[in-house]
C-alpha cells in the first residue's frame, strides 16, 4: 500500500532530498580526495621519480584496502547505523588525504592510499542504506544517481582545482586545502542526519509518506526470497560478478584517464585543467538521466525489474564505442566518445545500485552493497595491475579494447540470474 506524496512546500515536506544532497556531498568529497592523486600523477611521477608500474601499485593499494573495508563496512553500518559510521569514515579519510602532502615517494603513497581506501569503503554502502531508509522506490533511481554522481562531480571539481593549486601554489597544498571543506561537511552531516522514524525536524506528512512507500519496490523484502545470510543468494552473486566486470571502468576514469590524455593525447597539466573534466561532466548527465528515466517508468506502472534492466541494456550497448575512441587520430572525437562512455557507465551504475537496493530487505542492504562492491574492487585491482603492465609495454589500445566488452559480459550474467526462474525475486514488485 502506498500513500500520496505531501503537496506542501519543498523544504517543509521533502527533507529526504536534503539527506540525498548531503550524501551527494559525501561522494564529492570522497572522489575529490582520490582524484587528486590521479590529476597529479604526471607531476608526481616526475617529482618523486616513479613510473607507470609503480603508479599501478599505488592505485592497487587503495583498491586492496577498499576491498578489505567492504568486508566489515556493511556489517558495521547495519549494526551501528549510517549517522555514526559515515561521520567517522569522513573524518578518518579526510585526515589521511591531507597527510598525502608528506609523501616522499611511491612507497609512502602506497601506505597512505591503503588507509584512504579503508575509510572511503564506507561511503557507497552507507549512502545506499540511507537512501533505502529515506527514499520511496519511485524516487530511488534518481536518488542513487545523485549519490553516484557525487563521485563524478568530485572528479569534475578536482581536475581544474588541483591543477590550479599545483600551478600557482604547490602540489602538497592540493592535498591539504580541500580537507578543511570536508570538515565543514562533517559538522553539517552530524547536525542534519537521523533516521526518518526518529528525525526531530521531519514533518508528520513526509514521515508517513516515506515509511509507507520506501519498501514498495523492495521485492526481496516483500516476497521473503532474500535469506538471512545474503552471501549465497543468486542475485547477490550476480551483482558481485556484474560489479567485478564493470567497476574497472570507474577506476580507469578516476586513476588512468588523466594519464591517458597526457601520454597518448599530449595534454599538459594546464590542458588537463581545461579539458580533462569534460568526460566527467557527461557522466554527471548520464547517471541522473538514466536514474530519472527508470523512476519515471516505475511511476508509470512498469515493474522495477523491467525499468532498471532496460536502462542497463541501453548503457551496455554504448560501451563497444571504446574501440573507436582509442583508435581515432582526432583528439576531440576521442574526448567526445569517452564522455559518452562515461555517461553510459554512470547510467549503468545508477540503475544497477537501484536494482540492488530493491532486491533485498533494508536490514541487509548495506551488507549486500558491500559484498557486490568487493567484486567491483577485486575487478578494479586486477584491471589496474594489468593496465599498468599494458600501458608500459603496449600503450592504451589493448586496454580500451578489452574494456569495451565488460558491460555486455556483466549484462549476460545478470540476465542469467534474473530470468532463469519463472518467479524472479522482483515478481512481487510487478
Amino acid at each position: 500500500m502506498t500513500t500520496q506524496q505531501p503537496a506542501a512546500g519543498f523544504f517543509a515536506h521533502r527533507r529526504r532530498w536534503l539527506i540525498v544532497a548531503l550524501l551527494f556531498c559525501f561522494s564529492v568529497a570522497s572522489n575529490f580526495d582520490r582524484q587528486t592523486l590521479s590529476v597529479l600523477a604526471p607531476t608526481l611521477k616526475t617529482t618523486l621519480g616513479f613510473g607507470s608500474v609503480e603508479y599501478s601499485y599505488v592505485v592497487t593499494s587503495f583498491l586492496v584496502a577498499y576491498t578489505l573495508g567492504y568486508v566489515f563496512a556493511g556489517r558495521l553500518l547495519d549494526r551501528l547505523g549510517v549517522r555514526l559510521c559515515l561521520a567517522a569514515a569522513l573524518g578518518f579519510w579526510t585526515v589521511v588525504s591531507m597527510a598525502h602532502a608528506a609523501a616522499a615517494g611511491w612507497v609512502s603513497l602506497v601506505g597512505l592510499r591503503f588507509l584512504l581506501g579503508l575509510g572511503e569503503s564506507f561511503n557507497t554502502p552507507g549512502g545506499i542504506k540511507a537512501i533505502s531508509e529515506w527514499v520511496p522506490s519511485g524516487e530511488r533511481g534518481l536518488s542513487v544517481a545523485i549519490l553516484n554522481n557525487g563521485y563524478v562531480w568530485g572528479a569534475i571539481l578536482a581536475t581544474p582545482i588541483v591543477a590550479f593549486i599545483t600551478l600557482y601554489l604547490d602540489w602538497r597544498l592540493a592535498f591539504i586545502l580541500p580537507g578543511f571543506v570536508s570538515f565543514l561537511l562533517l559538522v553539517a552531516w552530524w547536525k542534519a542526519y537521523d533516521s526518518p522514524e526518529r528525525h526531530p525536524r521531519i514533518s508528520a506528512e513526509e514521515r508517513t509518506y516515506v515509511l509507507a512507500n520506501r519498501d514498495a519496490g523492495a521485492a526481496g523484502a516483500a516476497s521473503g526470497n532474500a535469506p538471512g545470510n545474503p552471501l549465497f543468494h543468486p542475485l547477490c552473486i550476480a551483482f558481485f560478478c556484474a560489479r567485478f566486470f564493470t567497476d574497472p571502468w570507474a577506476y580507469f576514469f578516476n586513476f588512468w584517464l588523466p594519464d591517458y590524455f597526457a601520454q597518448s593525447r599530449g595534454f599538459s597539466l594546464a590542458m588537463l585543467g581545461l579539458i580533462g573534466w569534460v568526460p566527467f561532466l557527461a557522466g554527471d548527465i548520464g547517471g541522473p538521466g538514466g536514474g530519472a528515466l527508470s523512476d519515471w517508468l516505475v511511476r508509470r506502472g512498469i515493474a522495477p525489474l523491467r525499468a532498471r534492466f532496460g536502462m542497463l541494456v541501453a548503457a551496455a550497448a554504448l560501451m563497444p564505442l571504446a574501440n573507436v575512441a582509442v583508435r581515432t587520430d582526432t583528439t576531440w572525437i576521442a574526448v567526445a566518445i569517452i564522455a559518452l562512455l562515461f555517461a553510459g557507465h554512470t547510467c549503468w551504475m545508477a540503475n544497477l545500485l537501484a536494482l540492488l537496493s530493491e532486491s533485498f530487505p533494508r536490514s541487509v542492504v548495506a551488507t549486500v552493497i558491500s559484498i557486490s562492491a568487493i567484486g567491483g574492487s577485486l575487478g578494479g585491482i586486477l584491471a589496474t595491475l594489468l593496465t599498468g603492465r599494458a600501458v608500459e609495454s603496449y600503450g592504451y589500445v589493448p586496454v580500451f579494447t578489452v574494456m569495451s566488452g565488460l558491460h555486455l559480459t556483466a549484462l549476460a550474467v545478470i540476465s542469467l540470474v534474473l530470468y532463469r526462474r519463472r518467479s524472479p525475486p522482483h515478481a512481487a514488485a510487478a
